[in-house]
């Protein structure tokens, strides 16, 4: 089912983009055919700012994300198994998390826009391709955030199950399925029967990961910042219009999250930014127009408040 209506947002520091509200009878394809051809720039600006890209090493994700440039966002390549995700201090404990769309672009130059959005395999363009996102242009999701202090691993079961049912608007989780110990990498989502038709289960697979920790120090605002990213592979299982077969879809996308902590030791929130860079499939038949750059990038803010 094709996602109807999603609010295309202004970008921050770009007045060329207009906001745009569109009835609910229009799909998010439509959307994105319709509206404008962003650049690359205006929806990058906002996740680093000068005295975070100053502290960039010449490697490393801070460098990467401090170019502004979609194409930098490339799809992480299997090699060795990744270890879990640990999170710095100022981000332990219990957050309650409100998202926010703010846009997206199309960055290919290899691609047209108009045959992009003709792909709905492309994650984003349905509901639940992005376990994390489970409606991209939903203007504004909460979910709950937990991090423990001992081992520094998020409590990925209670972040998934809120962030989807959030941006379902119901609780559609009946159970996800994650043991770190066992396998950091791989996470299955299983959905009460019936709650949708866009999945009966979900399995994400993580192919990669990357953080970096710019210290308060090297920050001209005196903020620590955190940069994360990981790469999925999701496999998405749920009806088909053939009776008796199950639909089987797999899409690949990089999820990069740069968190900033407390302006001062009183404040109990926290802010950050969610970009999205969705890739083509191995099987898609545009795969080696674009092999392993985005061809869609979506934006999130966040707010994360300590419960």
């Amino acid at each position: 089912m094709i996602v109807a209506a999603i609010i295309i947002c202004s970008l921050c520091c770009c007045n060329s983009v207009a906001a745009l509200s569109l009835s609910p009878e229009i799909s998010r394809r439509n959307v994105l055919r319709t509206s404008y051809t962003a650049a690359a720039t205006p929806i990058l600006h906002q996740l680093l700012s000068p005295d975070i890209a100053n502290a960039a090493s010449n490697l490393g994700l801070a460098n990467k994300l401090s170019k502004r440039d979609p194409s930098m966002l490339k799809n992480s390549v299997f090699n060795i198994p990744p270890g879990s995700q640990v999170y710095p201090e100022f981000m332990h404990g219990d957050w309650d998390v409100t998202m926010k769309y703010r846009g997206f672009l199309f960055p290919s130059t290899s691609i047209p826009k108009e045959k992009l959005v003709a792909n709905v395999g492309i994650p984003g363009f349905q509901k639940l391709s992005i376990a994390t996102v489970g409606d991209v242009g939903r203007e504004v999701t909460n979910y709950q955030m937990s991090i423990d202090k001992s081992t520094k691993m998020e409590d990925r079961k209670l972040s998934l199950s809120t962030s989807i049912n959030g941006h379902l608007g119901y609780d559609a989780v009946r159970e996800v399925i994650y043991d770190p110990k066992d396998n950091p990498n791989r996470i299955s989502i299983d959905f009460i029967p019936n709650r949708t038709r866009n999945a009966n289960r979900i399995e994400l697979f993580c192919n990669g990961r990357e953080s970096e920790l710019v210290s308060a120090e090297e920050s001209a605002s005196g903020q620590t910042v955190f940069l994360c990213a990981e790469y999925i592979r999701q496999v998405t299982f749920g009806l088909s219009q053939e009776f008796g077969v199950a639909r089987q879809v797999s899409g690949n996308y990089g999820h990069f999250w740069t968190w900033k902590s407390p302006k001062d030791s009183s404040s109990a929130t926290i802010t950050g930014n969610l970009l999205t860079a969705a890739y083509l499939d191995a099987q898609d038949p545009m795969f080696f127009e674009e092999p392993s750059k985005p061809v869609v990038v979506y934006s999130h803010d966040l707010v994360a408040t300590r419960r």
